[in-house]
């Protein structure tokens, strides 16, 4: 729906007066249909990914479509550096990751929640199967459903996808900043009181060196895998489906057994994924509850009104000078450059 700019005539202008800010314009699609005068600002306010693009001739993308892209290069960057940073703070970080490794064993036996060896010893002894399953699981449960569940909301409903988005975005940060601080070796390096049950039942390239160059081994604390799998149990639960509800409580449940068995994560580290997830979303919160009371204006953080004008600028044709589209250049002429 495009919008124009219709002038009231006749409103205040006899007498003189400019006609109020409500009643200055209203704004007509192309059936005629007049939306109420006070909501200019609102249709001037809209996002990017609500309009749609005027004259793009035979360019392969309409600046629309082309949102998805920058959506994926978003969240796939954001990945990538993620990685890419944790890769580089983890040169000379073994013998500390060990140290701390040590600390949070004697952490959980004074708790009292020195659990995993036992959980280990339970699956190997019901069935090698029940662990290689396990084995399994930590590899195909985790980006597969995260990255189906993403894309299905992301279709479905666009403003939760971005709420959710966001509260992954800032786990990132969290989670980089935690393993800055705390490096942590995982259980299944502990040889003395763990099994490695990825070397020992297979697949063995996840915990070989084919599969390390892919994952940083010591940022075990958080684990980013139970910390999503409870996330998307949220949204599972939230979706009011009876079957997804029931797979909001089965996935973080199957997850939480399945990082421990492999020996991937200890129990605090679970426990320090749902912290993190816990103060994501309450950033996320609190920083939308700002937006909305004009505390912080929305436009300043919505990149897509800065990249439309941006494009607007450089789609702009000079009145005199050099043409800043297409494959012809007009020749130069002196004085200064206007734009129209």
């Amino acid at each position: 729906m495009q919008f124009k700019e219709e002038p009231i005539r006749g409103e205040g202008l006899e007498s003189g007066k400019l006609p109020s800010i409500a009643s200055r314009s209203r704004f007509s699609d192309a059936d005629g249909y007049l939306a109420p005068a006070g909501s200019y600002m609102g249709v001037l306010n809209r996002s990017i990914d609500d309009t749609r693009p005027t004259g793009t001739g035979g360019r392969l993308a309409s600046w629309k479509n082309s949102s998805h892209i920058r959506e994926f290069a978003l969240v796939g960057g954001a990945y990538l550096l993620y990685m890419l940073i944790r890769q580089l703070i983890a040169a000379d970080i073994q013998g500390v990751a060990f140290i701390h490794a040590e600390k949070v064993v004697n952490l959980e036996k004074d708790l009292g929640l020195f659990w995993e060896p036992a959980l280990q010893k339970w699956a190997m002894d019901t069935s090698h199967l029940l662990v290689v399953f396990f084995n399994w699981a930590y590899i195909l449960t985790f980006y597969p459903i995260i990255l189906t569940a993403s894309v299905f909301l992301y279709l479905k409903s666009r403003r939760r996808y971005r709420h959710y988005r966001n509260v992954v975005l800032i786990s990132f940060i969290i989670a980089l900043i935690a393993f800055a601080i705390f490096p942590l070796a995982p259980p299944r390096m502990l040889t003395r009181d763990f099994v490695d049950t990825m070397a020992m039942f297979g697949p063995s390239i996840y915990s070989g060196p084919e599969g390390a160059s892919f994952y940083n081994a010591f940022a075990a604390m958080p684990s980013l895998h139970f910390g999503w799998s409870v996330l998307f149990g949220t949204i599972f639960f939230r979706s009011g489906n009876r079957i997804l509800r029931i797979l909001g409580f089965v996935y973080p449940t199957m997850m939480l057994f399945t990082i421990i068995v492999t020996g991937n994560h200890y129990l605090l580290d679970a426990v320090a994924g749902v912290v993190v997830i816990i103060i994501s979303f309450g950033l996320v919160n609190f920083i939308g509850a700002m937006c909305s009371r004009g505390l912080v204006s929305i436009d300043r953080l919505n990149p897509n009104r800065s990249l439309s004008a941006i494009r607007k600028m450089c789609l702009r044709q000079p009145y005199r000078g050099i043409l800043t589209r297409g494959s012809q250049t007009e020749r130069r002429i002196g004085g200064q450059r206007r734009y129209l």
